[in-house]
């Protein structure tokens, strides 16, 4: 696999930790109900919830992906 694949899959694996982490924030928060989700919070939110239930967000196994681009 080229160094080019290998830093942009990184590159991507880190937005979507950073994706992740602030909607676990945006959970425990509201679970907690320490404050109610601002209005951007909301609508991300609602975009994921769309977006997993139109199965455009779906998880798929690092090995397969990379398994993928090497066969590139």
């Amino acid at each position: 696999m080229s160094a080019v694949v290998e830093k942009t899959i990184l590159e991507e694996l880190r937005a979507i930790r950073e994706a992740l982490e602030r909607i676990e924030a945006l959970l425990e928060e509201r679970l907690i109900g320490i404050e109610e989700p601002l209005p951007d919070e909301v609508e991300a939110i609602k975009e994921y919830e769309a977006d997993k239930k139109s199965d455009r967000v779906k998880l798929v196994k690092l090995e397969d992906v990379l398994r993928g681009s090497e066969a590139e």
